[in-house]
């Protein structure tokens, strides 16, 4: 049966039926024909621990069941299964288009932010390589071969004005560039990832994520106070690397706390609304200490976008207490143990 602490909408009975209808009721890993009407014929786990997709299920007949190498059998003969890749130039090249899409859109692949960044990234650099001689194509075959000579030497002084752009434009731009791709990302991976992840042993991550943003926030709190004078210039150093580590510890632990609360059925947010807020106010705080805010931004806007972070995590820490049953729980027998103690100490005076 599938683990523990599935997420709140999943249907398990159409999950059971879907996953004997793709298998046709055979058994993964030896392929006999189990009977899908008796469910003492079969049984139904998960390959990968708390991923409740209808792939991650695997038909099993009870031999088959109490296999040390299920797993194993299974990932197997899913493997040879897929559709082999060409080998031929010719295959591979009439596949390129497939294998590009797939490089680039694939959900469930790591660090597929990082690739798309980086095809992105190419495609920039092109478009401003051709662009020279696609404006002395296009002006020499629709105006005259004097004008695609000139728009030639136009974009290539375009192009060439980019060295003489400030690195604070720059940096500015490139981090407009990188948020609105990023949210995108992050929007797309919530709809396609699982709802929630974990594994046997996963103790709160809120726990760590309170920890880090009481570091953040304290780090933050004196930038700002250093910034309006209220604190010495001497603290600002010691204050950036508190807020450095808390806020770098948050964009790393938010997801997984997310991630955590969802599958454990603690509440249910909307995972981009918190992570992509926490984790792009941190690399608009770096962007701010590295080159400074905008040009049409006081200084004064560094300090309050280091807090952006913090911020918004202690918000996150919040809003989830109230439904979190067993932190209540816990604050209840805290109040009556203490509650406890002082009446003992009464009698005791009395």
């Amino acid at each position: 049966m599938p683990d523990d602490n599935p997420p709140p909408d999943y249907e398990m009975l159409e999950s059971f039926q879907q996953a004997l209808g793709r298998e046709s009721s055979h058994c993964e890993a030896c392929g006999r024909v189990v009977d899908g009407n008796d469910i003492g014929d079969f049984n139904i786990l998960l390959l990968d621990g708390n991923v409740f997709t209808v792939e991650n299920h695997v038909v099993l007949c009870r031999d088959c069941e109490e296999r040390d190498d299920w797993k194993e059998a299974v990932r197997k003969k899913r493997a040879a299964e897929q559709p082999q890749p060409p080998t031929s130039l010719r295959g591979k090249a009439r596949n390129l288009p497939n294998t590009i899409h797939d490089y680039l859109t694939d959900p469930t692949a790591r660090f597929l932010f990082a690739r798309r960044l980086g095809v992105l990234a190419l495609l920039l650099v092109g478009i401003l390589l051709l662009l020279p001689p696609i404006a002395a194509v296009v002006g020499t075959l629709f105006v005259s071969p004097d004008t695609g000579m000139q728009w030639f030497d136009q974009s290539i002084t375009a192009i060439t004005a980019v060295r003489y752009t400030s690195i604070s434009t720059l940096a500015w731009a490139f981090t407009g560039l990188f948020g609105i791709v990023y949210f995108t990302h992050i929007a797309e991976r919530e709809r396609n990832d699982p709802t929630g992840w974990a594994g046997e042993w996963n103790p709160p991550k809120w726990y760590a994520l309170a920890v880090y943003t009481a570091i953040g926030l304290y780090g933050a709190v004196m930038l700002i106070l250093v910034a309006v004078g209220d604190a010495p210039a001497g603290r600002q150093f010691g204050a950036g690397i508190l807020w450095f580590v808390g806020s770098l510890g948050i964009a790393y632990q938010i997801k997984d706390a997310l991630r955590l609360d969802l599958v454990r059925m603690v509440w249910e947010p909307r995972r981009e609304l918190w992570e992509f807020p926490t984790r792009y106010g941190f690399v608009l705080a770096l962007t701010a200490v590295a080159v400074g805010p905008p040009a049409s931004l006081p200084m004064f806007t560094t300090p309050l976008l280091t807090a952006l972070t913090p911020t918004v995590s202690t918000a996150y820490i919040i809003a989830r207490l109230p439904h979190d049953r067993v932190f209540r729980d816990k604050c209840i027998d805290a109040q009556d143990r203490l509650l406890e103690i002082f009446r003992i100490r009464d009698n005791d005076d009395n």
